[in-house]
């Protein structure tokens, strides 16, 4: 189990991770939110994932962590990580401790991305606030940080035709393949608790 000290770690350890530099202005800027719970009593962690819905034009019925791009009314991109975070789950900018922030990462669908990590302050009732957004969250996971983590569930693999990628990463976990970004982070992280060395950083 991961507690506060070790997570604040891992933040710093990921500040080396992070994608290439690209300058291409065809990239838009989006942030996504990491959310880690800490269970004291069962001796767990866990991490709050989304499946997006089927129907959406952009990565439709994928796993994710809550987030989007930067609108007009975010004054930076930590505003926009949790105002995505509120709409998309119902948790408040209040209901989390922010830890800190990785690199940039751009993704083969031209969008560059800021990941900010996040505790959830009240552990103990957090799950009876989730609420998925209607239009865009099929549902909620509430996965175990211990196997999304575990490098035996890690595997490297053709990116998607459509992709600006090559290559790419894929977690298996239950019954869903978490793959893309959400897969690239969570290996980061997996490095920043020195699980496996850190992920290639030029897929792109």
């Amino acid at each position: 189990m991961f507690l506060l000290k070790d997570l604040k770690k891992c933040v710093e350890r990921c500040k080396i991770s992070g994608d290439n530099p690209k300058y291409y202005s065809k990239f838009q800027l989006a942030s996504v939110m990491i959310l880690f719970s800490i269970d004291l009593k069962k001796k767990r962690n866990e991490i709050i994932l989304i499946k997006k819905k089927s129907h959406l034009r952009k990565h439709s019925g994928q796993i994710a962590f809550p987030g989007g791009k930067k609108d007009v009314i975010d004054l930076n991109l930590f505003e926009t990580a949790c105002r995505e975070t509120f709409e998309e789950i119902n948790l408040k900018k209040l209901d989390l401790k922010v830890l800190g922030e990785l690199p940039f990462f751009f993704t083969g669908t031209g969008y560059k991305v800021k990941p900010f990590l996040s505790v959830i302050q009240n552990n103990r009732s957090f799950k009876n606030k989730l609420y998925p957004d209607q239009n865009e969250v099929d549902k909620i996971i509430i996965a175990d940080a211990s196997s999304l983590l575990n490098p035996k569930n890690h595997f490297r693999v053709k990116a998607p035709k459509n992709s600006l990628m090559k290559m790419t990463w894929k977690i298996k976990y239950n019954n869903e393949n978490i793959w893309g970004l959400t897969a690239r982070l969570l290996i980061t992280l997996s490095a920043g608790f020195k699980l496996r060395k850190f992920p290639l950083c030029n897929d792109i």
